[in-house]
C-alpha cells in the first residue's frame, strides 16, 4: 500500500456559492438626470421602452425610479444615449449597499461615491433612493391638455371630464 492520495481538485466555496445563488437582484434603481424638463423626459420614455416614475426635483433636474430595478443599467445607458448633452447618475440599491455609476452619451464614466452625492442633493433624492418616499406620489404625469387642466383647477374639480 502506498501513502499517495488521489488528486482532488481544490474546492472554492465562494465560487460555488456565487454560481449556485448568483448575484442578488437590486432592490431599487434610481436615475438622476441633469434634465430640467421632467415632463419632456417622461414623454421620451415610451419610445425607448423605459418604464419608470419620473420626478421633477428643483435644483437637481429629474429623478427616475425604475419600475423593474433589474433594468436600471440598461435604462440609464439608453437614456444617456438619447439625451447625450445631459449627465446621468445611476444608483443601484442592494440589500446592504448602494452603488453609483455616471453615464453620458451612452457611455459609462467613473463611479461616484453615492453617500457624498446624496448628502449634498435635495432630501427628496435621498428619500427616493432609500425608499422613504413613494415615487408615484411625486411623479410627473402624462401631458394633459393645458386648457382642460386649467379649467379643472379653476373650477376645483379634478374629476371633471373636460
Amino acid at each position: 500500500m502506498t501513502d499517495e492520495t488521489p488528486d482532488v481538485p481544490e474546492f472554492d466555496f465562494d465560487a460555488e456559492f456565487a454560481k449556485a445563488f448568483g448575484p442578488k437582484k437590486p432592490v431599487r434603481s434610481v436615475i438622476v438626470a441633469g434634465v430640467a424638463q421632467a415632463r419632456a423626459l417622461a414623454d421620451l420614455l415610451p419610445a425607448h421602452d423605459v418604464h419608470a416614475h419620473v420626478v421633477a426635483v428643483k435644483g437637481i433636474g429629474t429623478v427616475l425610479v425604475a419600475h423593474d430595478p433589474a433594468t436600471g443599467e440598461q435604462d440609464v445607458q439608453t437614456l444617456s444615449a438619447a439625451v447625450p448633452q445631459a449627465e446621468f447618475v445611476l444608483f443601484t440599491v442592494g440589500e446592504e449597499s448602494i452603488e453609483g455609476q455616471t453615464w453620458a452619451g451612452g457611455t459609462r464614466g467613473e463611479d461616484p461615491k453615492p453617500g457624498l452625492l446624496l448628502s449634498v442633493w435635495p432630501d427628496l433624492v435621498q428619500d427616493l433612493v432609500l425608499g422613504k418616499a413613494d415615487p408615484a406620489e411625486h411623479a410627473v404625469g402624462p401631458e394633459e391638455p393645458r386648457k382642460g387642466a386649467f379649467w379643472k383647477r379653476l373650477r376645483g374639480r379634478d374629476d371633471d371630464p373636460a
